[in-house]
């Protein structure tokens, strides 16, 4: 029976590996292995071991992400991703063929670092949590390599130059705010309270990676699938906010139901706004929902959805948790709560205003720069008019421009009149735009 290899993967392992290659890396890294072993007068297994895990942390981390991150930018200069394109790979195959492939090399140098550092990290006495520990560094350079290569396919449908800068970008940050935090997870004796339950801080440090990782390697099979125009349900959006707010919610000691109401809240306002800004809210996408809308076409009506109604949809029943929670004076430590109990829905409102505004902006015929609209649209209702009416006519009217401002009851009558005019001139671009 013949097996036949991953097309994709094979092309990425002709272009990422020679025989030079592949002899003169495990020389330059013996080199430096022994420059470490000559450097140190004693302690010489640790200095092995940090000199190890250093190196793995350039190649595995550093080398192989940012491979996997300009995979796709390298096809679009060599003008090659059409072909990518028009071929019969199926999305999680094209995924997994450039996230193995361009990544090998990193890999083949970062393994060969552990066959060193993981030995010494033993030898020199420091063998609790070492394979944990690997194990979580290896988990951790995948995630950085998967969210990379879907940071990269979902700003290309926006820009090639944007994700060429932006793909860099994530990954310094990634880097600084990650891989800081888990040189610490070896500390024995810490404890970490989730959802009430201990667990001990390698455990829980390692089953968090696994979780980020397989949600990274999700979100790069979903980007591609998008940008090889393979429809999908909208499911994973609402399904990503869910698991950020099970994993955010369980660290709340008490007053669980209105900390969870709440993360969930800022979860789906997050998704919401990112994926409205990264998404091209086009008038003949929209077209085609309606379309198939009104024909009873529901599933297919599905396949053509953009991610932020999904996330705009869940920020209800969370606000709706909210609200419950802090109507009863048990559940929140902090007076007078029944006078912002209604804040979330009011937030809710002004999430819909907005997203309306967003898709007022982007039908307009001669509008090329519907983000920067929208963005200076927000901060002229967020900051700029609020400070304006709070400095020349105060407080009583400060209400009307940031219901937020107001009173519980009112803060939504005012939200849902301003959701209601974005709404009414929505309707109005819809129709004047129409073909």
């Amino acid at each position: 029976m013949s097996y036949d290899m991953n097309p994709e993967f094979r092309r990425q392992l002709w272009l990422g590996f020679s025989p030079t290659r592949l002899v003169v890396l495990p020389l330059l890294l013996l080199a430096c292995f022994a420059a470490a072993f000559m450097s140190a007068s004693d302690h010489t297994a640790q200095a092995l071991a940090y000199t190890g895990a250093a190196l793995f942390a350039v190649l595995a981390w550093g080398m192989g992400t940012l491979a996997v991150g300009t995979s796709v930018m390298e096809e679009l200069t060599d003008r090659t991703w059409d072909q990518q394109r028009m071929s019969a790979m199926q999305p999680w195959a094209m995924t997994w063929g450039k996230l193995g492939g361009a990544s090998a090399y990193g890999w083949y140098g970062g393994m060969l670092c552990l066959l060193v550092a993981v030995p010494a990290a033993v030898v020199s006495g420091h063998a609790s949590n070492v394979l944990q520990i690997t194990l979580a560094a290896i988990l951790c350079g995948l995630f950085l390599q998967a969210l990379l290569i879907a940071v990269n396919l979902q700003l290309l449908k926006t820009s090639g130059a944007v994700a060429r800068r932006g793909g860099v970008w994530v990954l310094v940050v990634l880097v600084l705010q990650i891989v800081t935090p888990l040189f610490g997870m070896g500390a024995e004796g810490g404890t970490v309270i989730w959802w009430g339950q201990p667990f001990a801080n390698v455990n829980f440090g390692l089953a968090s990676m696994a979780l980020f990782a397989g949600c990274a390697l999700v979100a790069a099979w979903r980007s591609m699938a998008e940008v090889l125009a393979v429809r999908q349900m909208p499911w994973g959006w609402p399904a990503l906010a869910l698991l950020c707010t099970g994993y955010l919610g369980g660290f709340a000691a008490t007053h669980r139901m209105a900390t969870l109401g709440l993360v969930g809240l800022a979860v789906c306002a997050m998704l919401t706004y990112l994926a409205l800004l990264s998404e091209p809210q086009l008038r003949p996408l929209w077209q085609r929902v309606a379309t198939r809308t009104a024909s009873g076409q529901w599933r297919a009506a599905l396949l053509q959805v953009p991610r932020w109604p999904t996330t705009l949809l869940l920020a209800v029943p969370f606000a709706v948790i909210c609200t419950v929670a802090l109507r009863e004076p048990q559940a929140t430590p902090w007076p007078g709560m029944a006078l912002v109990a209604l804040h979330p829905v009011a937030f809710v409102l002004l999430m819909v205003r907005d997203c309306a505004l967003a898709l007022f902006l982007a039908f307009a015929v001669k509008n090329k720069r519907a983000v920067a609209a929208f963005l200076l649209l927000m901060l002229v209702l967020y900051g700029v008019l609020p400070w304006l009416v709070g400095a020349t006519v105060g407080n009583p009217l400060l209400g009307l421009v940031q219901p937020l401002l107001t009173q519980s009851k009112l803060s939504v009558v005012i939200a849902a009149a301003h959701a209601v005019l974005a709404l009414v001139l929505l309707r109005w671009r819809w129709r004047a735009s129409a073909p």
